[in-house]
This record gives C-alpha cells, structure tokens and sequence, in this order.
C-alpha cells in the first residue's frame, strides 16, 4: 500500500491481483478436489462418486455465493456512502470489517474522502463567517455584484449610504440604487457625490474574480471627506498660528508706541491735534486687529472635548429660546440623548442658529429648527426663508464670509467641533430657490 503527494492511501495492484486470484481459487477448491478424488479414486460407486461431486459443486457455490455477497454489500457500501456526499451529507461513514481487504481499502478511502469534505466545508463557512464580520465591521460601503449587474452583497455602510437600511435590495439591478457616478468609475478614482447617506468626497476601489462560474465586481467607496477635513484643519491652523504669531508680534509695539506718542504732545500745537488723532486711530485698528486675531484664534486653540451624556433635544430648546430678534419655530419633538461636549456643541448650534435668523431678518422670513434621530445617528435641520447661499465652495473655510463685518469663523468652527465628534455638517441651498438648509449629523454611539 502505498500513499499519494495528499496522503491518501492508493491500493497496490499487485495486491488485488493476489486477493482476487485467492478468492477464485478458494471458490474453485472444493471443486477442484472432488474432481481429483473422482479421477484418483477408482473403488467408488456412482452414488459416491455422485456425492463426492454435488459437495464439491456445493461448497464452490457458497464460497462464490460468499465471496459475491461480500463484494456487492461493500460496493453498495460504498454507493450509499458517495451518494450522502453528493447530497451534502458528510456525517455518515462507512463500517470496516477487521482484516485485511482490497474492497474495505475503498471504504477507508470514500471514508477518509468524507472527512475532507467535511473539514472543507468547515473552513469555508468559518471563512464566511469572518468575511462576513469583516464586512459588517468596514466603515466603507461595500457592494457586490455579478454579471448581470445585480446586488448579491451589501455591508450595512453600503445600506447606509443607498439609504436601504429597512429595505431589501439584494438581487436588484445596481443601476436603481442611486449610485451614480460610483458605478462607472475606475480603480483609484476620486469623486464627488452626494447619496441618499452621505456625501462628499469617494475614492473608488474595484475588484473582479470569478465565483461558480460567473464573474463578479466588488465596488468599494472609501470618504474622503474626513480624511482632507482633518488635513485642511490642520493645515489652517498652522497657518492661522503664524499670521496670529506675526502680527502679534508688530501690533503690540505699534498700540504702545500710539499710546506713548500721543502722550507727549501738547493741547496747544494744531498740528499735534491732528497727529494725536491720526495716532488714536492708529491705537484703535492695532485693538481691533487684535480682537480679530484673537477671533481666529479659537480655531487653532479649541479646547479638548469634554464629553458627557446629555439631552441633545433640551439644549436645542434653550438655544432657540435664547434668540430675542425672531421667533424660532422648534418642529423637533423626540427625545434624543448623546454623547459628547455640549458646550462645544452648543456653540456650533447658536453660530447655525445666528447665521440663519440673520439672514431671514431682512427679508421677514422665519427660522424652523427640527431634528430626528435612527439607530445610529441623530440629525439636526436648520432651514431658514433668507436670500440663499451664495455660490462658493469655501462656506467652511476660515477667512471666508459674505457679511461686511463678518469675521469667517464661525462656520469654521462650527465644522471643526462637529468633526471631532465624528459628525458631519452640510449646507445647501433650499430646493424652491430661497433660504438655506443646515443638517447636522451626530453620531449616538459614545466617543472614543
């Protein structure tokens, strides 16, 4: 007996050639020595003789009886047992008589066969399984599909993202499931989108391999937006680090130089008078400078989160209240309970507040404050009847403003603590053309 590069036992044909010959020649051997006792013995009667040869004939028919019954239940054995696995069956395992036998050498081989199988089949659910998991643990919308472009697997992020976390979409065409420009990017591709859970910023990560026979594509979108906000802030408060550094620097000299010159002139010269004013102002820009600089500042020196839980719905009514110059319309009504600063948080929500009463005043419009809340997060509406966005990509850049005192933080900062309580904030003009619309986007699992 020998054994292949697997492991599996191969029987020696040699040794089935001598099991075999051995078989026939013990069914033949009782046959065999009737005929020489009939052909050496010459005193016999014919009614020994007669004997001598139906004993030999009989124990040749129940050795080859024996023999036959044997091989076929082994073979039947054997039938039943190929025919469990192809059933996926791969429990049952054929009964191995002692000694030794070719044919039990192939129940031994279908048995060893089965366990394989078996073993396999557990590898590969185990694999699925942590696929799966895998799967459900990605941030990354994930989609699947085959040859005839439709679904066979979504991760939740994906049903998130095609706002299909109630619905089934598993075996629909993926040209119906909002993803638009997704579909036909190439590998590495970087867009822009705005889906029915997200937007901003995806790079598109593509794969194909063939399963069963048919080919099928992975489509993975990976945001951005997180990622580039980081850096932009970071970037930003570099920069806002050193402006605030060097002016600091030349504004401090120059208000107290101001203040000294202006010090020493005298009430009785003209020209002094006009000096000591042009000085003044001079004192008055460097302190107004100053305050604006110190404006920038929080940017670049926001203080560590204090997170804590709290009712995210009770300080939204205190801060509606608070705005004396125009009633706001509060449409929220659910409870909903977070986790995170809520200082912070409430100063990005007044500067949201401010801005959409400021621009609905003019006008006579109104502001509506709502919010709703899922399984995972909680979103926050602020829609006002004002003039509109204007139209330009640097809303939330520092510096950036549309009021002729504005400042250019506030909805800079607005998006750095949101950010850095893993949310979102969005703000897009109103469908009908007038006002604009704020959602905020929090998560209600506890920061880590």
């Amino acid at each position: 007996m020998t054994q292949d590069a697997s492991g599996i036992a191969l029987v020696d044909g040699r040794l089935v050639r001598l099991g075999a010959a051995a078989w026939i020649g013990a069914s033949l051997a009782p046959t065999t020595i009737a005929g020489a006792m009939l052909v050496l013995v010459d005193n016999l009667g014919w009614t020994d003789r007669l004997l001598i040869f139906c004993l030999g004939m009989g124990a040749t028919l129940l050795l080859g009886w024996i023999a036959t019954n044997r091989m076929l239940g082994t073979l039947t054995t054997v039938s039943d047992l190929l025919a469990a696995m192809s059933e996926g069956d791969l429990g049952i395992r054929g009964r191995i008589r002692p000694g030794y036998d070719p044919l039990q050498q192939l129940v031994r081989d279908v048995n060893r066969l089965g366990d394989e199988l078996r073993d396999g089949r557990r590898k590969r659910t185990e694999a699925s399984r942590f696929l799966g998991k895998t799967l459900i643990a990605l941030q990354d919308p994930i989609f699947v599909v085959d040859d005839q472009n439709r679904l066979r697997l979504i991760n939740p992020a994906g049903r998130r993202l095609i706002g299909a976390e109630r619905t089934s979409v598993v075996g629909r065409d993926l040209s119906s499931l909002a993803l638009g420009e997704a579909l036909e990017a190439p590998d590495n591709a970087v867009i822009s989108g705005r889906f029915p859970g997200g937007h901003g910023r995806w790079a598109i990560r593509r794969a194909s391999w063939r399963s069963n026979g048919r080919d099928h594509r992975l489509i993975m979108l990976r945001d951005l937006s997180v990622t580039l906000g980081e850096e932009e802030r970071r970037a930003w408060q570099r920069l806002i680090r050193v402006l605030s550094h060097e002016l600091n620097n030349s504004l401090g000299p120059i208000g107290s130089l101001a203040g000294s010159l202006a010090s020493l002139l005298g009430p009785e010269l003209d020209a002094a008078e006009e000096m000591r004013l042009g000085l003044e102002a001079i004192g008055r820009r460097a302190d107004s400078l100053g305050r604006f600089l110190s404006g920038y500042g929080k940017l670049a020196r926001l203080p560590p989160l204090r997170p804590s839980i709290f009712r995210l719905d009770l300080s939204l009514l205190r801060l509606a209240v608070l705005e004396r110059r125009l009633r706001i319309v509060v449409e929220g009504t659910a409870p909903v309970t977070i986790h995170g600063d809520e200082d912070q948080l409430a100063q990005a929500f007044i500067n949201l507040l401010r801005n959409a009463v400021e621009a609905a005043l003019p006008l006579g419009g109104g502001v509506r404050l709502d919010w709703s809340a899922d399984e995972r997060f909680v979103c926050v509406v602020i829609e006002d009847d004002g003039p509109g966005l204007p139209d330009s990509d640097a809303l939330f850049v520092p510096f950036f403003t549309t009021k002729a005192e504005g400042s250019g933080i506030g909805l800079s900062l607005v998006r750095l603590i949101v950010e850095s309580h893993a949310g979102s904030v969005d703000l897009v003009p109103r469908r009908d053309g007038r006002g604009a619309i704020a959602s905020v986007r929090l998560p209600l699992e506890p920061l880590r």
